[in-house]
């Protein structure tokens, strides 16, 4: 399926709950419990999106939050998705910090890739990022957890919410070349209203080159469906940009983003959305569905504003991560 501007749409990211346990600044501000939602979907009317989705060609689903692992019905839903044989890839993003005791599981239940949150590798600074403190362990015995679990793939995704000394760089790449993982530096976004902050592309490169002390080299090997780009530090090992904002991919965007109230969101940055769920429990079929996809998916944009953008109606917790 192909928007209005010929980019083949074949991945989509379902934000199953906006419920989380922590309260990163960047993205909400206060946590937000499971008790504390009202009107997630069910399996049932999932399955009936996600057909739709299937028939339209889609390739990859990735399971969101806020934390998705607080969706009550998290295993009952990827095995019923892992049944169909529907997407090629299935992948999760997590905070990891609910991961160590149910990694192995998931794996075999058919959960392909994982991507799991972390900011920082300093206690205190950590505790800062995600408004909690003690947390920082539990993150990390979830991605021993999920490397042990051999998921096809684990990567690491750090947000440059703030600005780093050469000290901190220097010693975030010693763990980045001592993990079997893909580590991703992702561009801070102003969701919370905040003036445009943190390093752009071209800052954050330069600053990695100057610390490792040599260039770094693109490579164009694919790790996924997502947007990042890859380069090769001079020690050899590859890691990912993806910086929105201060070096956009708008022109090779091929996803769609669900809410976790059932909406379709067609640009994380932009506030056109469609309504999917009350078709749903008006009783459409997955056929049905699909040709109201079909005619929310020309409303597209080309672009979205970059760093000159108003801030999204909906925060970031309300999108899905």
């Amino acid at each position: 399926m192909q928007d209005s501007w010929g980019r083949t749409i074949e991945y989509v990211r379902l934000s199953l709950t906006e419920a989380c346990n922590f309260c990163c600044p960047y993205c909400r501000p206060a946590e937000i419990t499971p008790h504390s939602q009202i009107n997630l979907l069910s399996p049932d009317e999932w399955m009936v999106v996600l057909g739709a989705f299937h028939k339209m060609g889609v390739r990859a689903l990735r399971l969101t939050g806020g934390e998705p692992l607080l969706y009550p019905h998290f295993e009952e839903l990827l095995v019923r998705v892992k049944a169909t044989n529907w997407f090629e890839d299935i992948s999760m993003t997590t905070n990891g910090s609910l991961l160590a005791s149910r990694a192995k599981e998931l794996r075999q239940l058919g959960l392909n890739r994982v991507n799991i949150s972390l900011d920082s590798l300093e206690e205190q600074t950590f505790a800062e990022c995600v408004g909690k403190s003690g947390q920082l362990d539990t993150v990390l015995s979830g991605i021993r957890a999920a490397i042990e679990a051999k998921f096809r793939s684990v990567k690491i995704n750090t947000v440059l919410s703030r600005g780093w000394s050469d000290a901190e760089v220097a010693s975030l790449l010693k763990y980045v070349g001592s993990w079997p993982v893909i580590w991703r530096f992702i561009e801070y976004m102003p969701f919370q209203g905040d003036a445009f902050h943190g390093p752009t592309f071209d800052e954050w490169k330069a600053q990695l080159e100057r610390v490792s002390g040599g260039v770094l080299e693109e490579v164009h090997s694919v790790y996924g469906f997502g947007p990042a780009s890859y380069y090769r530090l001079p020690s050899g090992v590859v890691i990912g940009f993806i910086f929105s904002m201060s070096h956009n991919y708008c022109d090779s965007c091929n996803r769609v983003r669900l809410t976790s109230d059932g909406r379709l969101r067609l640009c994380l940055l932009r506030d056109d959305e469609s309504d999917l769920v009350s078709l749903v429990r008006q009783g459409y079929t997955s056929e049905q569905l699909l040709e109201h996809i079909e005619q929310a998916l020309q409303r597209k944009q080309e672009r979205h504003d970059g760093i000159s953008m108003d801030t999204p109606e909906r925060p970031m917790w309300r999108i899905g991560g």
